[in-house]
């Protein structure tokens, strides 16, 4: 796996972390626990810091990036959807599910167990409160989270836990 230091700034990966060989992570960033990164994602903390909480998932194709000097924090239990961008500053909250290819822009919050649906872009500075889904260009509030809801992001972020765990015991290149 590409892992790089940038000006003495490594990246701290705890071994119960999977991180995909074609995924790239440069600089100040943190994992936590039983992540999992997929392959194509760049997390780049060459400006700033990004900090990905225990047991998230960071899927195919995504981006987090920070700007100088500031954090990009992602809780524990985060579902980062393929191909998603996320530009920190910003905070995304426990139990949150990021859809495909969505973007969170600087300075944004997304609450506690909420929902930005795939495809939707949350402005610069925007507030998702906790439990509440998004979507939309410019992405905004439209309803709550359901307990179903929250209950589907508790089985996708423990597929990606299984999945992390399978890829270390059973992902092979193919030389031919």
């Amino acid at each position: 796996m590409p892992l790089y230091e940038f000006e003495g700034k490594r990246p701290v990966i705890p071994e119960s972390c999977f991180i995909h060989p074609q995924a790239v992570i440069i600089g100040e960033v943190v994992l936590g626990e039983n992540c999992y990164v997929g392959a194509g994602a760049v997390i780049r903390a060459d400006y700033g810091k990004i900090v990905i909480g225990s047991g998230s998932n960071v899927q195919e194709n995504c981006l987090i990036h920070s700007e100088p000097e500031t954090i990009a924090i992602v809780e524990e239990n985060v579902l980062i959807g393929h191909a998603a961008v996320v530009h920190g500053p910003c905070l995304i909250k426990a139990n949150t599910t990021v859809g495909m290819m969505s973007l969170v822009s600087t300075g944004c919050e997304l609450g506690r167990e909420s929902l930005l649906a795939a495809g939707s872009i949350l402005p610069p500075g925007r507030v998702i409160p906790d439990r509440k889904v998004a979507l939309g260009n410019p992405a905004k509030a439209i309803k709550d989270v359901t307990d179903h809801m929250v209950m589907y992001n508790q089985i996708a972020v423990q597929l990606y836990r299984d999945l992390n765990s399978r890829c270390k015991a059973g992902l092979k290149l193919i030389e031919e």
